[in-house]
């Protein structure tokens, strides 16, 4: 007779195999490594709301260039929840050095004297891209430009993995009117049709997602589906067949074109009368996720009391995935 195996917290981490590497992009992980964080993460779930001491010792510093809710406050959360310690710089343009022009390359290179990781919210992507390489600690991606936001992406897949209890096979629908600019949706999209969900793409078709990432999904032999230039009696039509509607946000430009924006914008609301029409008809839950901040008009607020709500379910999700990310980055 074999022996089970017993998985412990220090043989899922050994297993992850991603101690001192950064995450910049969702593909920096593989697809094992993505499931081996979901383990990771469930088994840390128990302390979401309390305290274990696994990467004690440790110093994380937050870096945020922009302005930032649930990122910085969920991996500064997951790091006490750890018993690490946190240096935050929440505004460097007006308190660190580099309101005195110090570069990117050298502000990295020194926090990462005091920290053993970094984690770095950044308006312009290819200047962070570049200044990388120079920090000592490894570095995660906290949403950079309009390129990617790998964290995002793992966490809201994580929150479909407990949900569902799968990510293969299941219909789901990364939905703007403005997909350039939806870092969150570019790393979605490529995690989603990577570990086998049907990939579907709702935008205008001149704001439709870049092709580098759809050569990204493609390289991988990967189909998705777009769609573009909704009604918003179609858009609903269009997701009443999705198991997952994901809405990455975007923001409205300011100035004369916000207002015809915003009004774009509005056929890509998401009615609670199309969920409940699946539901009542169909017996069928579709979910609605937000990366949030959401702006007035979205959605109907209804969703926010209704089971068809995830957006707020993946809050919790997310103080476990990071901390799962933390160990296996620190190690424990």
């Amino acid at each position: 007779m074999t022996e089970a195996k017993i998985k412990t917290i220090r043989s899922i981490v050994r297993d992850i195999n991603f101690e001192g590497r950064s995450l910049l992009s969702i593909n920096d992980l593989t697809d094992n490594q993505i499931y081996g964080l979901f383990d990771l993460a469930l088994q840390l779930e128990p302390w979401n709301r309390s305290m274990v001491p696994l990467v004690s010792g440790n110093v994380m510093s937050t870096l945020f260039f922009q302005p930032s809710t649930r990122t910085r406050m969920s991996f500064e959360t997951a790091m006490h929840r750890l018993g690490g310690d946190v240096i935050s710089e929440a505004n460097p343009m007006v308190t660190s050095s580099a309101a005195k022009e110090e570069s990117l390359s050298d502000m990295l290179k020194v926090v990462s004297k005091y920290a053993n990781i970094i984690v770095m919210r950044h308006f312009n992507d290819k200047d962070a891209r570049e200044a990388a390489p120079y920090s000592d600690a490894p570095i995660i991606n906290g949403g950079w430009g309009h390129w990617e936001h790998p964290t995002q992406a793992l966490l809201d897949l994580y929150t479909l993995y407990r949900t569902f209890g799968k990510v293969e096979g299941l219909k789901v629908c990364v939905a703007s009117p403005d997909l350039i600019e939806a870092r969150t949706g570019h790393s979605m999209a490529q995690g989603l049709a990577r570990l086998g969900a049907k990939v579907y793409l709702a935008s205008t078709s001149a704001r439709r997602t870049p092709a580098e990432v759809m050569e990204k999904i493609s390289a991988r032999g990967i189909k998705v589906e777009e769609a573009f230039d909704f009604t918003r009696d179609s858009f609903n039509d269009y997701v009443s067949g999705m198991d997952m509607i994901y809405l990455p946000g975007c923001s409205a430009p300011k100035g004369p074109e916000a207002e015809a924006f915003k009004v774009i914008m509005d056929n890509y609301y998401v009615r609670y009368d199309t969920l409940k029409k699946v539901a009542d008809k169909d017996g069928r839950t579709i979910y609605i996720t937000h990366t949030l901040p959401r702006r007035a008009g979205e959605m109907d607020l209804q969703i926010d009391s209704s089971p068809h709500q995830l957006y707020f379910e993946a809050i919790a999700y997310s103080v476990s995935i990071r901390m799962a990310l933390v160990c296996a980055i620190l190690g424990v």
